[in-house]
C-alpha cells in the first residue's frame, strides 16, 4: 500500500511540476567583510584593500563603491 501511495504522488509532482529557471546573476561576497586598524594620530592616512569574489554565474561588474 505504501508503494503505491508513492507512485500516485510522484506522479502528480511529475504531471503538475512547473520548470523553474533559477538565474544568479552575479554575487559579491566580501572575503573579509570588516576591518579594524590598529590606533594611530590624528590625520593619518589610511587604506585597506577589501577583496571581494564573484559566487555568481555571470560577471560581476563594479562600477562605484561608497561607505555605508
Amino acid at each position: 500500500m505504501k508503494s503505491v501511495n508513492f507512485i500516485i504522488i510522484f506522479a502528480c509532482l511529475v504531471i503538475f511540476a512547473v520548470p523553474v529557471y533559477v538565474s544568479a546573476g552575479p554575487v559579491a561576497v566580501p572575503v573579509a567583510p570588516s576591518f579594524e586598524f590598529e590606533p594611530v594620530l590624528e590625520g593619518a592616512l589610511l587604506t585597506h584593500d577589501f577583496i571581494i569574489k564573484n559566487q555568481g554565474d555571470t560577471p560581476l561588474n563594479i562600477t562605484s563603491v561608497r561607505p555605508p
